[in-house]
């Protein structure tokens, strides 16, 4: 499918264990200090951060939004592959615009608009959503976030690589036992005397495997 965040991969496997029921259980354990104004009739986003002493906005504003793409385009994306479905009940729709997060009330804020339009599209969307899991999250989160056709292939590709390794080695050892023989072949009798033949000159065998073959003059 593609390579997945350590986010990606705790968000899934919250989602998988039933932690995660829900878009703001999902993000929960990342927003702290933080929540969400949202109006679906204009797919309005607006991020409520807590003005507390040792905020530094712009490095907090980046984790919330790494955190709330990652995880509607997670949802999309196995909802699309039928790895988990949302279900959204008409009689629990929330009055716009409705406001859901960790900041607490009383204190001072600051409020940021999400510009992306379509990521607030789908917030919107899964924010009032329940998500329901398939047995086919927990497969591919058991195959090590690999879908069942890489996990195929992954193994079509081992036994690929084992059977060229066997030929490789057959083939060595082939030529092993090839050159062995001929290289004993030299010695033995009958092909000295072919040898010494087809030379027309005698021979000596000085060792086992050397053989010298004296010219006549």
């Amino acid at each position: 499918m593609r390579i997945f965040t350590k986010e990606e991969k705790e968000i899934l496997k919250r989602i998988n264990i039933g932690l995660s029921k829900n878009l703001l259980s999902i993000i929960d354990p990342w927003i702290t200090g933080v929540s969400f104004q949202v109006d679906t009739s204009n797919n309005s986003v607006v991020f409520i951060f807590e003005n507390v002493s040792g905020l530094v906005l712009n490095e907090r504003l980046l984790i919330i939004q790494s955190i709330v793409i990652q995880s509607v385009n997670l949802i999309k994306l196995f909802e699309d592959k039928g790895y988990i479905f949302t279900f959204q009940n008409a009689n629990q729709l929330p009055a716009n615009p409705f406001i859901f997060g960790q900041f607490s009330t009383g204190t001072t804020t600051i409020t940021h608009q999400f510009t992306d339009k379509k990521i607030a599209q789908m917030f919107c969307d899964y924010s009032f959503k329940e998500i329901f899991v398939t047995p086919e999250l927990n497969k591919f989160i058991e195959d090590g976030f690999n879908s069942r056709e890489e996990v195929r292939a992954n193994r079509q590709w081992k036994t690929t690589i084992v059977a060229i390794s066997v030929a490789i080695i057959a083939l060595f050892f082939n030529i092993c036992v090839n050159f062995r023989r001929d290289n004993a072949s030299m010695t033995n009798p009958k092909f000295l005397e072919n040898t010494r033949s087809k030379f027309n000159c005698p021979y000596k065998l000085i060792e086992k495997d050397t053989l010298i073959l004296i010219q006549k003059k």
